[in-house]
C-alpha cells in the first residue's frame, strides 16, 4: 500500500509536526493500523513569493493535506488556524513580513470557523471525482495559551458532529467550559452532536450574549394555530398538554458581516439537519448591518451587509443544502400580522399577546429553558411574566405613566402613533421581552400563585416565609437559585421590583 501525503508548499513547516499523527488517526477510524514511516510526502507548490501570496484566497489554497491511498485520495484532513505557524516564522526569520510567533488572539471566527469554507469547497470538488473520500479535522494548539477550549470553539466542534465530521484528536480537548451548558461528554457517551434542534439554539444563544457587543442572532416563531381572539387576561393560563408545534414556523435572524458569515454559515447547517430530523418550518433571515471599514471614512463610504458573500453561497449549492429564505413579501406579512394583532387586541381591550410575548424574549437572546430547573423541553416550556398582565391591566394611569417615566423604560414607546394611549402603554409592557423569563409548566405555576419570587436586585429566589417543607424541598431541587445577570437589564428590574413588591404585600 503506498501512502502519499500531499501538503501546500505554504503549509509545510506547521503540517510536518502533525501530518503523521493525523494520518495514523484517520487510517484507525477505518480501524486499520499503519508505519508512519510509510508515509511519503508530496508537495503541492502555489505561486507566490510570500507565504501570504500562496495563501490568498483566490488560489488554491485549504487548510487540508490530502492523503492518496495507491493513487486515489482516500482522506481529507482540515487543520484548523494555529498561533504557531512555523512557515510564517520561518519566513519572518528569513527576512520575510514580520510575524508574532505564539500569537493566541485566536477566537471562533479564526481558529476554526474562518477559511473552513475552502475545507469543504476542496473536499466537495474532490468528492465529485473520488465519492468514497471521507473528510476529517485535527486540531492544532492543543495545550498552548489560544482559544482551542473555548465555548465558541467546543460549539464549532460540536456543530461539525452534527453535520456528519468527526475531528481527529477530539479527545484531547476537556470541555471543561461546555458543562455550564448542560453537557458533558462522559454522559452523552463521548458522543458530540446535538439531538436538539432547541438545545442547539440555546447554546447559540448563550455564547452570543457573553459578547456584551454582539447583537444576537435569535429565532421568531410564528404559530399559525395561534389566535389572539382566544387570550385572556387573566396571570394563570395553563395548559398541561404538549404544545403542539406542527403548524410553527421558526425563522432564524442571523448577521453575515466579515467572518460572522463562516460562524452562521456552520450554524445554519447544523440548525437545518436538526430541524429536518424534527420535521420543523426553518427559514433563514438576514439582519441588515451598517458596517465602515474604516473609522475615519465619511458617511458615504457606509456599506450594507445583508447576504451571504459568494463564496459561501456557492458553498451551499455544492453541498447539496436547501436553504429556505423569508421572503420580502413574508417579511411584510408578519409585520402586517403584528398590526392586526394589535387591532384586534385594542378592539378587545385585551393586552396580552403570547406570540409577540415569546419573541420579544427570543428577541432579548434568552435561551428557551426554564431558568430555575434547566428543562429544555419546548413543548412544556412557557414564558412567564414578571409584573402580571391582570396587575398591569388593573393597574391605573398614573402608575403606568410613573414607571414609563423612569429612564430606562422610555423607549419602550417605540410607535409615536399609539405612544398617548394607555391600552398601547400597558400592551407594550405586557409583551416587553424584559417583562419575561422562561418557565416549565410547574414552575411557571408556581410563581404566577406566588410560591416564590426573585430579588429584583440580584435575581435571587425568595421563597413564602411560611412555605411547606415538601415545597422547599422541591424547590431546592432546582438547578438555579438566582437568575443570571445577562436577563437582569435595568428594564427587567423594574419589571421585578413590582413583582416583589406585591409577593412582600402577601408576606406581610
Amino acid at each position: 500500500m503506498e501512502i502519499i501525503a500531499k501538503i501546500f508548499n505554504c503549509n509545510y513547516e506547521t503540517y510536518k509536526l502533525f501530518y503523521k499523527d493525523a494520518i495514523k488517526k484517520a487510517f484507525l477510524k477505518d480501524k486499520i493500523i499503519i508505519n508512519e514511516n510509510d508515509i511519503k510526502i508530496q508537495i503541492d507548490n502555489l505561486p507566490g513569493d510570500t507565504i501570504q501570496a500562496q495563501r490568498s484566497p483566490s488560489g488554491r489554497h485549504s487548510r487540508t493535506i490530502t492523503v492518496i491511498v495507491d493513487g486515489t485520495p482516500k482522506y481529507i484532513i482540515g487543520f484548523s488556524n494555529t498561533g504557531y505557524d512555523e512557515d510564517r516564522k520561518k519566513e519572518s526569520d528569513n527576512g520575510g513580513r514580520q510575524y508574532i510567533y505564539g500569537n493566541s488572539d485566536y477566537h471562533s471566527n479564526s481558529f476554526m470557523c474562518q477559511g473552513i469554507n475552502k475545507i469543504f469547497e476542496y473536499y466537495y470538488d474532490t468528492k465529485k471525482y473520488f465519492p468514497n473520500v471521507k473528510l476529517y479535522f485535527y486540531l492544532l494548539d492543543i495545550g498552548k495559551k489560544s482559544y482551542v477550549d473555548n465555548l465558541s470553539n467546543n460549539l464549532t466542534y460540536r456543530e461539525l458532529y452534527t453535520i456528519g465530521f468527526e475531528i481527529l484528536n477530539i479527545d484531547d480537548i476537556p470541555f471543561r467550559e461546555f458543562y455550564k451548558l448542560g453537557f458533558s461528554r462522559e454522559e452523552y457517551g463521548f458522543s458530540y452532536e446535538y439531538i436538539s434542534f432547541n438545545k442547539f439554539a440555546n447554546d447559540l444563544a448563550y455564547i452570543s450574549s457573553k459578547n456584551s457587543s454582539n447583537e444576537p442572532a435569535y429565532l421568531k416563531c410564528i404559530d399559525f394555530n395561534y389566535d389572539i381572539d382566544e387570550e385572556g387576561d387573566e396571570d394563570e393560563l395553563y395548559d398541561y398538554d404538549f404544545k403542539d408545534l406542527t403548524n410553527t414556523q421558526y425563522i432564524y435572524t442571523f448577521k453575515t458581516l466579515g467572518a460572522q458569515s463562516y460562524d452562521n454559515f456552520l450554524a445554519m447547517w447544523t440548525l437545518n439537519i436538526l430541524a429536518e430530523k424534527e420535521d420543523k418550518n426553518l427559514k433563514f433571515e438576514f439582519s441588515k448591518e451598517k458596517f465602515n471599514f474604516r473609522l475615519e471614512q465619511p458617511d458615504e463610504n457606509v456599506k450594507w451587509t445583508e447576504d451571504f458573500p459568494d463564496t459561501i453561497t456557492r458553498l451551499f449549492e455544492k453541498i447539496g443544502i436547501s436553504i429556505k429564505y423569508e421572503t420580502s413579501e413574508e417579511v411584510r406579512q408578519q409585520f402586517n400580522r403584528e398590526l392586526v394583532q394589535y387591532e384586534k387586541a385594542k378592539r378587545s381591550g385585551k393586552i396580552r399577546n403570547q406570540e409577540l410575548f415569546k419573541n420579544n424574549l427570543r428577541a432579548k437572546g434568552l435561551q428557551t429553558k426554564c431558568y430555575l430547573c434547566g428543562c429544555e423541553v419546548e413543548e412544556i416550556l412557557e414564558a412567564a411574566h414578571l409584573w402580571g398582565v391582570a396587575d398591569i391591566k388593573s393597574s391605573g394611569s398614573s402608575k403606568i405613566n410613573k414607571v414609563l417615566d423612569i429612564d430606562c423604560m422610555k423607549n419602550l414607546l417605540i410607535d409615536d402613533a399609539h405612544s398617548g394611549e394607555q391600552f398601547y402603554k400597558k400592551y407594550i409592557l405586557v409583551n416587553s421581552g424584559d417583562n419575561g423569563i422562561w418557565l416549565c409548566n410547574n414552575h411557571h405555576e408556581l410563581f404566577d400563585r406566588n410560591y416564590y419570587c426573585f430579588n429584583s436586585e440580584d435575581g435571587k429566589v425568595l421563597l413564602k416565609a411560611d412555605s411547606d417543607d415538601i415545597f422547599k424541598i422541591y424547590m431546592s431541587l432546582s438547578e438555579y437559585d438566582k437568575l443570571p445577570q445577562n436577563i437582569l437589564t435595568e428594564c427587567t428590574k423594574v419589571f421585578l421590583n413590582e413583582r416583589q413588591k406585591k409577593f412582600n404585600g402577601m408576606e406581610e
